[in-house]
């Protein structure tokens, strides 16, 4: 077994089974509301694609003055198992869900049955909470957040031929990741030149480094998701069909979308398509993101808690 990507005194970490023998790393965040007792409202996140939960602690540290939290590494991600043997089926969008159902039904009991229980994510663990409650008929959270899911839009939508341009982009991008690197000042370097991370917060860039990647055996460190799934995960998104199932979620939902004036020379098709999905939704809202790129969460983690906060709680 891997090593946890948050640390023991942040937070507690076990294991969910899952389907397929899949065994789910998941964490409870030690630090909780000072004023409440076991009835605070707690909080499951979920992480990006090629991020795990490790990644997120600043943004987890914030979140914990207002819920009982905890996050999970996503399979193929984290301390995570990473199977290659079959990746189109085990890294199917239908594989998050099913382990997000297995994750709920084991932190259900650790939380108080009055106690509301909201979601949140970024990027690709949104799918997951979609695909719960519209395919597998299951609503378990008192409330939505969702950074930009990549749910991509269908055939004739406005925005259909500017997502389609982008995804092979992604997907050879991840497939030629570098996965090796000899220390952390290595691992930043690479990062540097990546447009997108440089505009990381600095305490989030901290715990991309430490969360990342893990110790190789032989000397270096790993990313601990391989390129290899990352690309997969990417090929998945837009063949997922997930944007028409958005009509039977239920569960009151908000979504955030990049903010196109940060590059408006470069046409992003998130907003206008997390728009049509808000729409689509019976409970569904959506707005943008200040200032920020689909990478919001690391480049303004105040903003994005108290985004969470204030949708979930109503302050």
């Amino acid at each position: 077994m891997l090593s946890p990507t948050l640390p023991p005194s942040f937070a507690e970490a076990f294991t969910v089974p899952s389907t397929g023998g899949m065994a789910i790393s998941v964490y409870r965040v030690l630090a909780a509301p000072v004023e409440a007792s076991g009835n605070a409202p707690a909080l499951i996140f979920a992480h990006a694609n090629g991020f795990n939960a490790g990644c997120y602690l600043p943004l987890l540290r914030r979140l914990s003055a207002r819920f009982q939290v905890f996050a999970y590494d996503a399979r193929g991600h984290g301390a995570s198992p990473s199977p290659l043997e079959d990746i189109e089926h085990d890294y199917a969008m239908l594989r998050f869900a099913e382990d997000l159902d297995a994750i709920t039904r084991q932190l259900r009991p650790m939380i108080e049955p009055e106690a509301p229980l909201h979601f949140a994510s970024h990027s690709l663990g949104g799918l997951a909470a979609i695909l719960l409650e519209a395919e597998l008929d299951k609503a378990p959270f008192d409330s939505l957040t969702l950074f930009e899911p990549p749910i991509y839009p269908p055939i004739g939508h406005p925005e259909r031929a500017a997502a389609e341009a982008h995804s092979p982009v992604f997907i050879r991008w991840a497939a030629q990741r570098r996965n090796h690197f000899p220390d952390r000042a290595a691992l930043r370097d690479e990062v540097d030149k990546i447009i997108t991370y440089r505009r990381f917060a600095d305490d989030m860039m901290e715990a991309y480094l430490d969360a990342a990647v893990v110790a190789d055996p032989d000397g270096g460190l790993n990313l601990r998701c391989p390129g290899l799934i990352e690309s997969a995960i990417y090929g998945n998104c837009p063949t997922s069909g997930i944007f028409e199932l958005t009509a039977n979620v239920a569960t009151r939902a908000r979504i955030y979308a990049t903010d196109q004036d940060v590059l408006p020379d470069l046409h992003s098709w998130a907003p206008g398509t997390m728009a049509s999905i808000a729409d689509n939704m019976p409970r569904g809202e959506w707005r943008t993101m200040p200032g920020c790129l689909h990478l919001m969460v690391q480049e303004d983690p105040d903003a994005c808690a108290a985004a969470i906060i204030e949708h979930a709680l109503g302050s």
